[in-house]
């Protein structure tokens, strides 16, 4: 059983910085600021979005296979898809008030940093629904292909 759970939680910290790098490429080529929103308001664009997805299924995608392979079973990879769920779900719920929390930022959205933008973005309620299902699907998905010869 603990080597499910290290497999999980492995497998989480790899997805985790599979889309901290997706999202600084992706800050890059959409031009910062000023191409990660929609025009000044501070939703992303759809641009943005579509990046993070894709990144989010590429991160999903290796971290249930790095799940499956130091679990060696499914196991682990049904922990993973289980904490994706909660934590998904929690932040999706939580985001409202978070977003009611925030100070106003007296920059246009060309001037902020990486850091500002992240603080400053209201993502669409369907866009942080979609996040953790996209992260099950990757992760199923990934567990599934390259998995090496004696894993069950």
């Amino acid at each position: 059983m603990l080597r499910n759970i290290l497999g999980a939680v492995v497998g989480y910290v790899s997805m985790v910085v599979v889309v901290m790098i997706g999202i600084g490429l992706a800050w890059l080529v959409v031009g910062g600021g000023s191409g990660a929103f929609d025009g000044e308001s501070p939703r992303p664009s759809t641009i943005w979005i579509a990046f993070n997805i894709v990144f989010g299924f590429v991160a999903a995608l290796v971290g249930g296979s790095i799940a499956r392979r130091i679990g060696r079973s499914m196991t682990a990879v049904k922990i993973l898809v289980a904490v994706l769920l909660v934590l998904g779900a929690f932040f999706a719920i939580t985001a409202e008030s978070t977003y009611a929390k925030r100070e106003p930022v007296d920059k246009t959205v060309a001037e902020m940093s990486f850091t500002e933008a992240g603080q400053h973005a209201r993502n669409p309620t369907w866009y942080l629904f979609s996040i953790p299902l996209v992260g099950v699907a990757g992760a199923l998905v990934g567990a599934r292909a390259w998995v090496p010869d004696g894993v069950d």
